[in-house]
C-alpha cells in the first residue's frame, strides 16, 4: 500500500468515525430529554410528600420514593392518600 493510499484510508476511517458519533450524540437527545423530565417529576413529587409531612408521618423516606417512582412512571394518575 502505498503512502497516498493509507493517508485516504485514515481519512476515511476518521470521516466515518466522526460522523457516527455525531449520530449517536443526536440520538441520544431524545433520551436525555426524558430522563431530565423523569428526574424533575420525581423530585417534584417527593417534595410534594414532604410538604404533606403532618400526615405522612409514618412513612419514611423509601415510602415517598417507591410512590413517586410508580406515579412518575404513570403508574398513578391521581395520587390519593388514605391516612389511617
Amino acid at each position: 500500500m502505498t503512502l497516498s493510499k493509507s493517508s485516504n484510508t485514515i481519512k476515511y476511517c476518521a470521516i466515518t468515525s466522526t460522523a457516527a458519533l455525531v449520530l449517536i450524540a443526536i440520538s441520544l437527545i431524545p433520551v436525555a430529554r426524558k430522563a431530565a423530565y423523569w428526574n424533575r417529576c420525581f423530585d417534584k413529587t417527593v417534595s410534594w410528600f414532604n410538604e404533606k409531612d403532618n400526615d405522612l408521618k409514618e412513612w419514611n423516606k423509601e415510602s415517598k420514593e417507591t410512590i413517586a417512582v410508580s406515579v412518575c412512571n404513570g403508574a398513578v394518575y391521581e395520587p390519593k392518600i388514605d391516612i389511617k
